[in-house]
C-alpha cells in the first residue's frame, strides 16, 4: 500500500462516501487524469479497501456524472483499526455526504489559487460541540489564514439541501446564538461563523427571512450562500 492509497481511505472514511471526482481533487491535483485516478480506485476496490455503492452518481460538482461512489471496504475497515463487525456503511449514495465533500474540494481549490491557507477542518462527527450545554453540530469546519493579509477565520458549515422545515433551521440557529453565547475565550479565540450552503436562490431567501425574524442580536454571525462557488467569498 502506498502514502496516496492510505491516504485515499482515511478521506473516504472521514466523509463516510466519496465520488471520483472527489477523489482526483483530494489526491490527485497534480494529475487530474481519470484514468490515473479510476486505475487507482479500481485496485483499492479488487483489495476490498474501499467498496464502491453499487450506483453511479448522476449529476453533481466535483463528482460529476457518471462517477462511481466509493465508501470503505472490508479490508478498509481493518486498515483503519475499527472495532466491531464490518457491514457496508451504507446501502446507497448519501447525497448529504458528497455535498459536503464538494464543498470541502471548493475551499481546496482557493487554497491552491493562493488566496487562502487552510490551517484545519474537521467533518462530523468531529465538529460537535458542546458549550454551557449547548450542542451544535455542523457538517464542517474550517479554519483558514488570508494570504498576505495577517488575518484568518473560522466557519461552521451546515450544507443545507433544502429537505429541512424552516422551524428546523429556526431551531439550529437559535442553538448556534446560545452557544456563542456561553462561549468563553477559552473556548474560541474567535467564534466560528455559521454559514448556511443553500441549492437555489429561493432557499437561500428563505433562512435569511428566518434569521432576520428570530436574531435579534448576533445576526452577523450568520451567512447564506449558494453552495456553488461559496469559497470565492470567504473573507
Amino acid at each position: 500500500m502506498t502514502d496516496r492509497d492510505a491516504a485515499i481511505i482515511r478521506s473516504v472514511d472521514q466523509f463516510g462516501q466519496l465520488a471520483a471526482g472527489h477523489v482526483r481533487h483530494l489526491h490527485f491535483h497534480n494529475n487530474l487524469s481519470r484514468t490515473s485516478t479510476d486505475r487507482v480506485l479500481s485496485r483499492l476496490v479488487s483489495q476490498r479497501l474501499l467498496a464502491r455503492v453499487e450506483r453511479r452518481l448522476v449529476g453533481g460538482d466535483r463528482g460529476g456524472s457518471g462517477q462511481y461512489v466509493y465508501q470503505v471496504g472490508l479490508v478498509g475497515w481493518d486498515f483503519l483499526g475499527k472495532r466491531g463487525k464490518y457491514s457496508p456503511p451504507h446501502r446507497t449514495v448519501k447525497h448529504h455526504h458528497l455535498e459536503i465533500a464538494d464543498a470541502f474540494v471548493e475551499v481546496l481549490t482557493e487554497e491552491r489559487s493562493g488566496r487562502l491557507k487552510l490551517l484545519n477542518y474537521l467533518t462530523e462527527p468531529n465538529t460537535h460541540t458542546t458549550l454551557g450545554g449547548i450542542t451544535v453540530r455542523p457538517d464542517l469546519f474550517i479554519d483558514v489564514e488570508f494570504v498576505g493579509q495577517g488575518e484568518a477565520a473560522s466557519y461552521w458549515i451546515e450544507v443545507d439541501r433544502g429537505f429541512e422545515s424552516l422551524s428546523t433551521i429556526s431551531e439550529m440557529v437559535h442553538r448556534y446564538v446560545k452557544a456563542h453565547n456561553n462561549s468563553t475565550s477559552s473556548d474560541f479565540e474567535s467564534f466560528p461563523l455559521v454559514w448556511f450552503l443553500v441549492p437555489d436562490e429561493q432557499r437561500q431567501r428563505n433562512i435569511e427571512g428566518v434569521i432576520r425574524r428570530e436574531v435579534a442580536t448576533s445576526s452577523d454571525m450568520f451567512a447564506v450562500h449558494l453552495a456553488e462557488g461559496f469559497a470565492e467569498k470567504i473573507s
